[in-house]
């Protein structure tokens, strides 16, 4: 199908929504807490993949906040040598056309011209009602583009206020230490890392105020993470992120990942640094 037919066909797709979110939530005001529930679940993202339109995610001040400090931090770190671009709508292939909430891309000298496809090194998506499954299922489109993938999951509150938070980082070059090390005497020639596919995590931290649910770890260590890859808030009885710069929850991506092809530009930090005290604590204010 020509990107112009996507592009048309996903246009269509977002003026629906609105009109389906316009009329149930006329029908709310007047009708059962289910039409509620219906009409919040039309007011979404969507997506366009191999054909089908898929709305996966509704706004939100939580989601729209913890996108906007990820964009900082990934703009100021770079030194504008990134240029960084919010909810993007890129095309992967000639059939499926995704909204992203952070892409980026070295900039060049002279600019592209115009019309000419993105590269983004690094897409980002945040999720407040979009599920773990349709976060992960994203990695076999977004690496026919990109060099990493980080996906933020905020859970809802609980109870007693607190909420769990989930970051879940892809590479392309998905290289995790090799856990045959972690056995008394391994074998001399062991290599010190391992290569996995670039569909499984790389690492993942809880780092919210509340633990991980039972389902929600399940589901990550079914991707086939790695052992001792899924860090973080897991049990009660473990740390919590209660404060900036603990070293157990920062996710660290290499510069040179997110400039490839070109090189590193001069004065740009040799790691990208994401503290997720900072990004927890953005979400705790909007939840």
């Amino acid at each position: 199908m020509p990107i112009s037919n996507i592009e048309e066909n996903l246009e269509l797709a977002r003026n629906r929504l609105v009109e389906l979110d316009r009329k149930e939530r006329t029908t709310e005001e007047s009708t059962t807490e289910e039409s509620t529930t219906t009409a919040e679940e039309s007011s979404k993202i969507v997506i366009f993949i191999r054909g089908e339109v898929i709305a996966y995610e509704i706004p939100s001040p939580v989601h729209a906040s913890v996108a906007a400090i990820l964009s900082h931090l990934l703009l100021l770190w770079s030194n504008r040598h990134l240029v960084v671009y919010s909810e993007l709508d890129i095309t992967v292939g000639t059939t499926s056309e995704y909204c992203t909430d952070i892409a980026a891309e070295p900039r060049q000298t002279p600019p592209p011209t115009p019309g000419s496809v993105l590269q983004p090194t690094i897409i980002i998506e945040v999720a407040r009602t979009e599920t773990l499954n349709s976060l992960d299922s994203l990695t076999v489109d977004y690496f026919n583009l990109t060099q990493v993938y980080l996906a933020i999951k905020i859970f809802d509150r609980r109870q007693d206020s607190t909420a769990a938070m989930l970051a879940i980082l892809y590479l392309r070059n998905n290289q995790v230490p090799n856990p045959a090390l972690n056995v008394p005497n391994p074998p001399p020639n062991t290599p010190p890392m391992i290569t996995l596919a670039n569909t499984t995590p790389n690492l993942a931290i809880s780092f919210g105020t509340a633990p991980l649910n039972h389902q929600s770890t399940a589901f990550i260590n079914n991707t086939g993470i790695s052992i001792g890859r899924l860090t973080g808030f897991l049990q009660c009885t473990d740390i919590a992120c209660t404060a900036a710069g603990m070293q157990n929850y920062q996710i660290t991506i290499p510069a040179n990942l997110l400039f490839m092809p070109q090189v590193v530009p001069t004065g740009v930090p040799n790691n990208f640094t994401i503290d997720l005290w900072e990004v927890q604590q953005e979400a705790l204010y909007h939840l």
